[in-house]
């Protein structure tokens, strides 16, 4: 049992990593194939909210965040079997800063649902 569970253990440090440097590659290695991320933020609302399925998908999106000219800070991380919630603060060189807080539903040592909830500073070049 003790095998089994080491084999689908999920590398939270792994994770940490790879955001805080921008390593998209590793960030897509920790999701299912059939992932699904729902973001909320200040051009998605609770009631419509921007959804991504897929690996393929999800690489995009990565892609696109890891491409961006900012840093990344991940804190206050919490981690169980089936779960993991953390807060990422990202900062723009043009002094916007970004807060999400993240919770990740676990499936096979795998990323299965990804909820972000964020809160930017205010319109900035960078966010659209």
């Amino acid at each position: 049992m003790g095998e089994t569970r080491a084999a689908t253990a999920f590398d939270v440090k792994e994770l940490k990593r790879a955001l805080e440097e921008g390593d998209t590659a590793a960030l897509v290695s920790l999701y299912a194939e059939d992932a699904e991320m729902t973001v909320v933020d200040f051009q998605h609302s609770p009631s419509a909210p921007m959804r991504v399925t897929g690996k393929a998908a999800i690489e995009a999106f990565w892609r696109d965040v890891c491409g961006r000219d900012m840093t990344h800070r991940v804190g206050h991380e919490v981690a169980g079997p089936d779960r993991i919630s953390f807060v990422e603060e990202c900062a723009y060189p043009d002094g916007c800063r970004v807060m999400a807080a993240m919770t990740l539903d676990l499936s096979g040592g795998r990323i299965a649902r990804h909820l972000t909830v964020q809160a930017w500073d205010g319109a900035s070049a960078a966010s659209g």
